[in-house]
């Protein structure tokens, strides 16, 4: 009785992109190419390779849809926090205007200070 070979799988982490600098991602992308060469191999030398290779071109096709989602995410996330630092750069000028006419009315009228006070 024939023993299926055993189908190895490349690793996965469980790391976020904020986590990981550029170098490290590099590195382990490097890695994890390396694996699923590995992978390949293993796979070719126990089955057909037809199957096998239909199989992997579907699986990095998806990988490819994956990344491009994946990028198309971070750059929307970017934006939205460089509109968040532009929003932010407005209510501090907002907050700094508020100050300094609650610092003039303080001088020129030092009766509202002590009734908005009381």
């Amino acid at each position: 009785m024939p023993v299926s070979p055993p189908v190895p799988s490349p690793s996965s982490s469980s790391l976020s992109f904020k986590s990981i600098e550029r170098d490290e991602c590099h590195s382990r992308a490097d890695k994890t190419m390396d694996e699923w060469s590995d992978c390949l191999k293993m796979m070719l030398k126990y089955s057909d390779p037809r199957d096998d290779f239909q199989k992997t071109l579907k699986r990095f096709t998806q990988v490819d849809g994956h990344a491009k989602n994946t990028k198309q995410a971070l750059e929307k996330a970017n934006q939205a926090l460089d509109q968040l630092l532009e929003k932010r750069q407005g209510i501090l000028g907002s907050i700094k205007t508020l100050q300094e006419t609650q610092r003039k009315l303080e001088l020129q009228h030092p009766i509202i200070k002590t009734t908005i006070d009381s």
